[in-house]
């Protein structure tokens, strides 16, 4: 496994931060198409590659928008390129990591469907923590106020998703 994967691993695990990524353009460029064409694979059971494409155009949109927001509120704008390498890193592989989960739930009875959505559930929170691991990180804030910012980020994502596309079932 190279070195950049296993950093992303590392991140996941909550154990390293995005300041122990490089500080590297390409590697950002290579971490928002991975994201991008994680999630458009992983809409593509429910959703036409065209409208799959846009929401995650729209989604990466709001994510880097989001970052670069809060950066410039701490005042630490220098940080964007590593913490916005990380977001779409660790969001690369929790999408990996549920496309086949939710492919299998799709096709499931209602019955086995709800006992695996706990499963859902706990990975959703661990992808929320680890969010909140690199807002903290980037920031320097406490977990809690980490955690209101990445719950933050969420709802943004979501409403701004339900807006724009209501009919996608995102």
């Amino acid at each position: 496994m190279s070195l950049r994967l296993k950093q992303f691993f590392y991140i996941c695990l909550m154990s390293k931060g995005p300041q122990d990524l490089p500080w590297s353009h390409q590697l950002l460029h290579v971490s928002l198409l991975a994201y991008l064409i994680s999630g458009v694979l992983s809409m593509l059971d429910t959703t036409p590659f065209d409208q799959a494409l846009l929401v995650m155009l729209v989604d990466l949109a709001v994510l880097l928008l989001y970052a670069w927001l809060c950066l410039q509120a701490f005042n630490k704008l220098s940080r964007f390129i590593q913490m916005a390498t990380a977001l779409a890193g660790v969001g690369t592989i929790f999408q990996l990591i549920a496309w086949p989960l939710l492919a299998y739930i799709d096709n499931q009875p209602e019955t086995t469907a709800s006992g695996l959505s706990i499963w859902l559930l706990f990975f959703v929170g661990w992808n929320l923590a680890v969010y909140a691991h690199i807002f903290r990180e980037s920031f320097n804030v406490r977990m809690l106020s980490a955690f209101v910012l990445t719950l933050t980020y969420a709802v943004i994502t979501v409403s701004v998703r339900q807006l724009l596309f209501p009919d996608a079932g995102v």
